[in-house]
């Protein structure tokens, strides 16, 4: 049985692990060890004395590291996130204060499928087999590894449990007819004050000035402090952004139901609806029942600032089967043979393993049939990735589990994972995002794991595919830079990491794929490209030169910035820069002391301490990146195997 572990409810920073980041990082990216330092005294006054930045106050201005993700298909990307490290501590002492009255708010509405319910206080330590493979925040009947979220969620993870619910096929029996509409840019659409209006309600809370210590009041300030004090739109990403949304929307969805009831139609008897974060849909058995409905939804929203996405209505009948959904169940079956064609019969002992030949025509068959079963249902290869990379790791983990018990392993044993590799890359060179790439570094990792004992020669193929492979998507990025998000692919130097020394690329191939991230970034993504491209030339000298040019690149960036402090890339750019120890400690002292003469505090006046003191600190001691830790990369996917994404 896994260890139950308590959640320390009395550790308010807990929050920096569970609800401020957005899940779309760098493997590399995670808030432990920034956690780490934030818990200490002697840490955290050196952050405050070298930024000049007032810790403690709740009226600062601080930026975001705003960036872009593709967000699959032909869909336009969407900016996400990261909220300053100032402002992810206020986060933190805003649920430590109020996590109680989130709560309340947050269960007035049952139609909501996803929203918090009360706090997680316990987790697994260890997990069973298979269970890693759990999906989305800690909801209501499921405990997690380690605690995903701050809070327990109900009803559902991911909006396909919805679709394969009770709930769902009983609304199904009840209405024949379902309307699917989104809130057209919703998160940038919603106005900060509002929270007021839907806590109290619009008259009250523009009548009524704004009290400290006020719950709406304090979450419209923190919403402000975390975007640069705009009231007008929320940031894209952290959990604390979804929750504040959600409050917003249960009172629409409570408006809805009596602008509907005044309308004589009454829910549950003339329809119903559920609502996934902003995605409405609405069951219902007439044509005037809908365009009523809409009429609502749509007066509803504009109370609050808010708009229908009109493009994106769709309306299915009985049976409610989408297209995605025909298509997974074609793949489920597709793959399910595929696996069942690897083993003698019924049997799937590791002594009923088929031996194979041509791993590559068996791989090209496998591909040909999924892009089969997708040109059919005419879906994209983004609506399915993630089911396909669940459905084969599952399999795929499983076969390493049968074949550890084969003493001697033979080349078909092989064969048969050269295949998985061949599938696996080809899904992903479909999807270039950054939740493919991850499961992907994921699964490498555990299948360099699991071959860690065999013999050298076969391991030598591993690597060898391994790397062709990853080569291969970054010359499509440099070839295709214009067309595709960078950001998504630096995770693939994280995967070449994972091998051995000898599978490297060279210098110049290394410079090109900068060059491309640089040339096709549209947003602020300098940070995410130093730090990735440091971890992997680390201090080899093999990459003299590339290393000098990021040296030159992140000081230039630091002496020639006009936000600096309160900007959150060059805040961590800068105490990540400090305590990188692939450049020499000199030259990091020495910028210590340049950007300490034109650092001012929040009062305009210069910053005052003494670098040789404060040094010892930030030079030594890692903040965001661990540095110092051998098994860093390697930590950073197991952690990374239990944040979750939401859609």
């Amino acid at each position: 049985m896994p260890d139950i572990i308590k959640v320390d409810t009395n550790d308010k920073l807990r929050t920096l692990l569970t609800d401020v980041l957005p899940y779309e990082l760098p493997l590399w990216f995670s808030n432990f060890t920034m956690y780490q330092r934030f818990s200490t005294s002697v840490h955290i006054n050196a952050y405050k004395t070298i930024s000049g930045l007032d810790f403690e106050s709740g009226t600062g201005v601080y930026i975001p590291l705003d960036y872009l993700i593709c967000r699959g298909g032909n869909k336009t990307p969407r900016a996400i996130s990261i909220m300053h490290p100032v402002a992810q501590l206020k986060v933190c002492d805003f649920y430590d204060e109020y996590d109680d009255l989130i709560e309340y708010y947050c269960t007035k509405s049952k139609y909501s499928l996803r929203h918090p319910y009360r706090k997680s206080t316990k987790f697994y330590g260890k997990a069973q087999e298979g269970s890693k493979l759990a999906d989305g925040v800690e909801s209501a009947d499921e405990e997690r590894i380690v605690a995903s979220s701050y809070f327990k969620y109900k009803k559902y993870p991911f909006l396909y449990r919805f679709f394969e619910s009770y709930e769902y096929h009983k609304l199904e029996k009840q209405f024949h007819s379902m309307l699917q509409v989104d809130v057209s840019k919703c998160f940038p659409s919603i106005y900060t004050h509002s929270i007021g209006w839907a806590v109290k309600n619009k008259r009250l809370a523009k009548a009524k000035p704004r009290a400290h210590g006020d719950f709406d009041g304090e979450f419209d300030n923190l919403m402000q402090l975390t975007n640069y004090r705009e009231t007008n739109g929320i940031i894209i990403g952290p959990e604390v952004s979804r929750i504040f949304a959600e409050i917003i929307l249960q009172k629409i969805d409570l408006n809805l139901v009596d602008r509907m009831l005044q309308n004589k139609y009454k829910i549950s008897k003339d329809y119903d609806f559920r609502r996934y974060v902003d995605d409405y849909f609405v069951f219902f058995r007439s044509e005037e029942v809908k365009k009523n409905f809409i009429k609502a939804l749509e007066s509803s929203l504009l109370e609050y600032k808010m708009y229908l996405n009109e493009a994106k209505t769709t309306i299915a009948s009985r049976p409610f089967a989408t297209d995605i959904s025909l298509a997974k169940h074609a793949l489920s079956h597709a793959v399910g043979e595929f696996y069942s064609s690897r083993y003698k019969e019924k049997d799937t002992d590791s002594e009923s393993i088929v031996q194979l030949r041509k791993p590559s025509s068996k791989a090209n068959k496998a591909i040909a049939e999924i892009k089969m079963t997708l040109a059919n249902h005419k879906v994209e290869y983004s609506s399915i990735s993630n089911y396909l990379f669940s459905a084969i790791t599952k399999r795929m983990l499983s076969y390493l589990s049968k074949i550890e018990e084969v003493d001697s392993k033979e080349e078909f044993h092989l064969n048969w994972l050269l295949v998985d590799l061949d599938v696996l890359f080809f899904i992903h060179a479909m999807d270039i995002r950054i939740r493919p790439t991850d499961r992907l570094a994921r699964l490498i990792h555990d299948l360099l794991e699991r071959t860690s004992n065999w013999s050298e020669n076969y391991k030598e193929i591993i690597h060898k595919k391994v790397f062709d492979h990853v080569k291969q998507a970054i010359n499509i990025f440099i070839n295709h830079a214009n067309e595709m998000i960078g950001l998504e692919t630096l995770n693939l130097l994280i995967i070449l990491t994972m091998l051995p020394s000898k599978y490297q690329l060279p210098e110049n191939k290394l410079k090109e794929y900068l060059g491309s991230l640089e040339k096709s970034s549209e947003t602020n993504d300098f940070y995410f490209r130093w730090i990735t491209f440091m971890l992997y030339i680390e201090r080899k000298s093999e990459y003299d030169e590339l290393r000098d040019e990021l040296i030159k690149a992140a000081e230039n960036y630091l002496l020639n910035n006009d936000h600096m402090f309160i900007s959150s890339e060059y805040f961590m750019l800068y105490f990540d820069y400090l305590a990188c120890p692939h450049i020499d400690e000199a030259v990091r002292r020495v910028i210590m002391g340049e950007v300490k003469n034109i650092t001012l505090d929040s009062k305009k006046k210069s910053v005052q301490f003494n670098v040789n003191t404060q040094s010892q600190i930030v030079l030594n001691k890692d903040f965001i990146v661990s540095w110092r830790d051998p098994k860093y990369l390697k930590n950073s996917l197991e952690k990374k195997e239990y944040l979750f994404s939401y859609n």
